[in-house]
């Protein structure tokens, strides 16, 4: 079977990528990389900032051909310095300890294993060479009379990033004195993280998620889900607008490098999720990639020629048609001008795609509520797209999973079903709770209930699980007096039972990773108990200050501190378990 795209414009100008020299420049190096030797790395007690170790001749210029480097992303404390009482950093040297000493494989989480076939990353990578670590307060100039250089090495670090052989996120559960919290959930909020954690995945790497000196994982993220740069939050606004042409460009390296490999389906997905990369930023989307056609062609002839497609309802080898990319890209002027030419929108994608995280079987409409491209859903919806759909990722469930609020309101509006459920049982306000969106939780909740009452404490077993910790939906499931300690009962003769029922067994024979061990303790479970398992730990923190019992068991006959011990948690949660801590409600 010929590759869908050969022998059309773009399989022509990806062969001459392939055949040119040089490739593509990566990105450019303004300032040297300074680091510091893993083994300096494990004598600090404390975070010094650039001027400092530059006196004391700690710092090393970073050269390939030295070993590898780690970038550690990480969330400022303070306004003057990142980890003034050294809790956030202490954990970095103790989990390193771990990778070094340990562990034989980093786990992959719980989600990225259900969802992708990643596989866990061999430690020996770690001790194979020499380490270097790469912290932005002393990697880079601090004093203000160093304000140029300071510049310089903030406008190279998408290209210390891409240097780096290994991208950590520095997230353990810290309460600050102020009253806030640390943790990986506010690390997602911040800007510059996200702009790392992009620049991460578009290079192409894995990141490994460091929540406590033993919860250690390989991650993945969804860029929806898990947060788009220019929706981030930055302390300083002009931070945000150099980062605009900075992300452009790496998107078109990766497309780039996507045509010179002939791997269409990433050109794809990456040429047509610019839009979405780029949300919140003053830079436009590179539409035209590919030469001839252009602007004077109709929006569907352009579409096809800029994706190598020769015909309009051609299906490629990842499983897409045409107007699936077109709801990724999300104009509306483009769907309209597909539908207008029949393009096939009752077709759902044939197959898994890692990029975007989805399973078989999604709708155009359903890519779009996802991705928040309403006016290209309207354009769908006006063609009789059906906004009561069924499968395992509906519109309203995917709208709920893209914490899309008005693509909400339109598909309820239209008379999407609120209680319809997924393949595997999952209802739009599961998922909702799933992404921890205490707005798209409350607009469903509000129309739900005008029908049939919701069981709000099945709901805290969701938000005790979320991707993305899970505290704002708890916190209000608790004011609405969800039942803290309800156990959870798995539905009889149903795929959740099975899937249960088969990762239980797994763990059984030996087969313990992050995802069998959550799903063997699932059944009798109390919300604490599955925050826990997943680490969510600001949320177990608040259902323990909020009254949840300690001296439950699940089924498997485990308590709360049984799994705790089990898992590992940072200290002031076990204290808690312990009854040794002294509660602050969060």
């Amino acid at each position: 079977m010929p590759l869908c795209g050969s022998g059309t414009a773009l399989a022509r100008h990806a062969a001459r990528l392939r055949a040119a020299e040089p490739c593509e420049p990566g990105p450019r190096m303004l300032f040297p990389m300074y680091t510091v030797p893993l083994e300096d790395v494990f004598q600090m007690s404390s975070v010094e900032p650039y001027e400092t170790l530059t006196s004391r001749g700690v710092l090393v210029e970073f050269q390939k051909e030295m070993g590898k480097a780690i970038f550690v992303s990480h969330q400022w404390a303070t306004k003057e310095h990142p980890d003034p009482s050294f809790r956030q950093f202490a954990v970095f040297q103790e989990a390193m300890r771990r990778i070094l000493t340990e562990l034989s494989t980093i786990p992959v989480s719980w989600l990225t294993e259900m969802s992708l076939p990643f596989k866990p990353l061999p430690t020996k990578d770690f001790r194979s060479v020499n380490l270097f670590v790469w912290y932005d307060f002393f990697s880079c100039p601090q004093l203000k009379t160093h304000g140029n250089q300071q510049t310089r090495a903030i406008s190279s670090i998408h290209a210390y990033v891409a240097t780096c052989s290994f991208f950590f996120a520095l997230c353990p559960f810290i309460q600050e004195p102020s009253g806030g919290v640390l943790d990986a959930a506010s690390w997602r909020t911040r800007g510059w993280c996200r702009s790392e954690r992009t620049m991460r995945e578009l290079s192409g790497g894995s990141w490994i998620l460091v929540q406590s000196a033993t919860q250690i994982e390989l991650a993945w993220t969804n860029i929806v889900t898990d947060g788009l740069t220019g929706q981030g939050h930055f302390a300083v606004a002009e931070d945000k607008a150099r980062l605009g042409p900075v992300l452009a460009a790496a998107l078109r390296r990766k497309m780039i490098r996507a045509l010179r490999d002939l791997d269409f389906v990433t050109f794809r997905c990456e040429r047509n999720l610019q839009s979405v990369h780029l949300k919140g930023l003053d830079v436009d989307p590179e539409p035209y990639l590919i030469p001839g056609e252009g602007a004077h062609a109709s929006p569907t002839t352009d579409f096809l020629h800029q994706n190598g497609f020769r015909q309009i309802n051609e299906v490629d080898s990842g499983g897409f048609m045409p107007v699936h990319y077109a709801a990724l890209n999300g104009d509306p002027k483009l769907m309209k001008s597909l539908l207008e030419d029949r393009a096939d929108f009752t077709k759902r994608t044939r197959k898994s795609q890692a990029l975007l995280g989805s399973g078989p079987g999604v709708s155009a409409l359903a890519l779009c509520s996802f991705f928040g491209h309403n006016q290209a859903a309207n354009q769908l919806i006006s063609a009789k797209a059906n906004v009561r759909e069924g499968g395992m990722t509906p519109a309203l469930s995917n709208a709920a999973l893209g914490s899309n609020i008005k693509g909400v309101h339109i598909l309820c509006d239209l008379g999407a079903d609120l209680e319809k459920t997924n393949t595997f049982g999952q209802s739009a306000l599961r998922f909702g709770c799933a992404v921890d969106s205490a707005a798209v939780v409350e607009e469903l909740l509000s129309r739900s209930g005008r029908k049939t009452p919701v069981d709000l404490s099945k709901l805290l077993h969701a938000a005790a699980v979320s991707i993305m910790g899970g505290a704002q939906v708890t916190r209000r499931l608790i004011e609405l007096k969800a039942d803290l300690n309800e156990q959870y009962q798995v539905p009889g003769y149903s795929v959740e039972h099975t899937v249960l029922k088969l990762q239980s067994v797994r763990y059984r024979l030996g087969i313990v990773t992050n995802a069998t061990r959550l799903l063997h303790h699932y059944p009798g479970a109390t919300p604490l108990m599955l925050a826990i398992l997943a680490a969510n730990y600001q949320t177990a923190w608040i259902l323990i200050t909020e009254g949840a019992w300690l001296n439950l068991r699940n089924s498997r006959g485990f308590s709360a501190k049984d799994l705790a011990d089990m898992t590992g948690v940072p200290d002031v949660i076990l204290e808690a378990l312990n009854g040794e801590a002294v509660y602050q409600r969060l």
